[in-house]
């Protein structure tokens, strides 16, 4: 049985993942788990780029359990 539980932890967790691919596209930011062995504030690509897939994929497995209307 689908519950909204999933569907709301999918949600939420896809936000998580989608801010934090944004944030490290943001220049002049301190970036703590980069490679970037100066600074650490330069945009990376990489890392942004994995992490908004992870969003899209949470988006995904979200709608296949997101319970269907009742007709």
């Amino acid at each position: 049985m689908k519950n909204w539980s999933g569907f709301l932890l999918a949600v939420v967790v896809a936000l998580i993942f989608a801010l934090v691919g944004f944030y490290y596209l943001v220049p002049n930011v301190y970036h703590p788990f980069s490679a970037d062995t100066l600074d650490h504030t330069t945009p990376h690509l990489k890392p942004a780029a994995l992490f908004l897939a992870l969003a899209v994929l949470t988006v995904i497995i979200g709608r296949f359990v997101r319970p269907s209307p009742k007709a």
